[in-house]
């Protein structure tokens, strides 16, 4: 279970505390449910990385996992790039002040207006993922009229088959990201023949929660082996970005490599690939999301109702579930869960962990073991949230997105506020302007604390 809980977990009582706040208290100051992030957590997983990878490398986060403010600034404090996909998460790294050089915009379909935001925010790399989006780029850099051009990377659909969820692999038959080897070829002599844009290196991403290092291998060889054969079309040092996938723990016992396994297996792909032989220079760049923020990160839910459900035992029905986190219902997604309102008892019963939506696949967790006085009112940790899930969220139902804080030497902080009606409303045209509240306060999703126990 330890390598599922953030670092700075500790137990008082019994009762679970992050970056030294209890947990029963971050759900009674700011609400439920709540997305609680360890910096402390963030910031070891970032030394771990640098101290595998070495200072040479271009540690890049994988903006898509969880993106935030805060989030942002940090990396920047600690020297990493961050890749983004759309032109929102473009405007928030911009509006946090990253450096705009140290940003690499990703998407397979990329629209002219995120194109041409790239441009004239001065964005350090592009991702061609098809052969069109150069002549793309040439349109947006006209539109803008910056002689200013991003770097480009191709990205490589290479025949691999990753060991993981269907959903989250991204090369191999059938998957729709990046370019065949031939048809990247192409691309790349056409861009160098016509010598107006620079291009930097190649990107392969095999997808998400790969456990196996020796994929990583595979990923590195099949880089060397691509740009060998082309390499007076790339600079002098050229960008070996093989993308990320590292997978993360979630259940207690979880076997995943650690940052220095994942950097061993990369090296030993491109010393198996001859790469320094074959390619001269090259700079070896790397986007880990999920390992990095994954298990920093934990939700805690209310407990609103507990049942009995006819040939399923007890159900526990909490205050959020479908709409901040749609991974059980999406990939099966699997979790431990804790009251952090009580402390643990030796072989509890276990109860479904149910979400408010009105889906019946809105279980988080279908048997999740607890203590047997398990009541109305209780707060439930479910560790291990803090990749694709707040990135992930909606208002289904109308339910506002929570709260997200960050904690550290005791002190928590909110770096984003929970979602009101209001905004839920913004941008609906036929409701006007917002009604002042009536009764209870306009918060959408936050969970008022049950009057009554059980």
């Amino acid at each position: 279970m330890r390598d599922v809980l953030p670092v700075s977990w500790t137990e008082a009582g019994g009762r679970g505390r992050v970056g030294g706040v209890a947990l029963a208290e971050l759900a009674a100051r700011f609400g439920t449910p709540l997305v609680v992030v360890d910096e402390s957590h963030l910031e070891d997983r970032l030394a771990r990385f640098r101290a595998a990878f070495g200072a040479d490398a271009g540690l890049t986060y994988a903006g898509k996992a969880f993106l935030c403010g805060a989030l942002v600034r940090l990396l920047a404090r600690e020297g990493w790039l961050v890749d983004v996909v759309s032109g929102g998460e473009l405007e928030l790294v911009r509006r946090a002040a990253f450096p705009m050089r140290d940003v690499i915009l990703h998407g397979n379909a990329k629209s002219s207006v995120e194109l041409e935001r790239a441009i004239a925010y001065g964005v350090g790399r592009v991702v061609i993922d098809h052969p069109d989006e150069v002549d793309d780029l040439r349109r947006a850099a006209a539109v803008v009229g910056s002689d200013r051009r991003p770097d480009l990377l191709l990205r490589l659909n290479v025949d691999l088959t990753p060991e993981t969820h269907e959903k989250v692999r991204t090369v191999g038959p059938g998957t729709h990201f990046g370019m065949s080897p031939p048809v990247a070829a192409s691309v790349a002599r056409r861009i160098a023949g016509a010598g107006e844009w620079r291009l930097a290196g190649v990107h392969i991403h095999a997808g998400s929660q790969i456990r196996d290092p020796a994929l990583f291998s595979r990923v590195a060889e099949a880089a060397v082996d691509f740009v060998a054969p082309l390499r007076l079309c790339f600079p002098e040092t050229v960008d070996l970005d093989l993308g990320g996938g590292l997978a993360a723990p979630y259940r207690a016992g979880d076997d995943v490599p650690s940052p220095g396994e994942y950097a061993e297996a990369l090296e030993a792909g491109l010393r198996r690939s001859d790469a320094e032989a074959r390619l001269g220079a090259y700079r070896l760049i790397v986007e880990p999301g999920r390992s990095v923020i994954a298990n920093a990160g934990l939700t805690l839910y209310t407990i609103h109702a507990r049942k009995r459900i006819d040939g399923a035992g007890e159900a526990l029905a909490v205050d959020g579930g479908l709409s901040d986190n749609p991974r059980p219902s999406l990939y099966g997604a699997s979790y431990e869960v804790l009251n952090a309102s009580r402390p643990p008892r030796e072989a509890g019963p276990t109860f479904r962990v149910v979400g408010r939506h009105c889906e019946s696949g809105d279980v988080i967790a279908p048997a999740a073991t607890l203590p047997g006085d398990t009541a109305v009112g209780d707060v439930l940790a479910i560790p291990g949230t803090g990749a694709y899930v707040f990135a992930m969220s909606s208002r289904y139902n109308g339910v506002g997105r929570p709260s997200v804080v960050f904690v550290r030497d005791g002190a928590a902080r909110e770096v984003v506020r929970r979602e009101t009606d209001d905004d839920l409303l913004a941008c609906d045209l036929t409701l006007g302007s917002p009604e002042p509240a009536r009764g209870a306060a306009r918060v959408s999703g936050a969970a008022v604390r049950p009057s009554r126990a059980r």
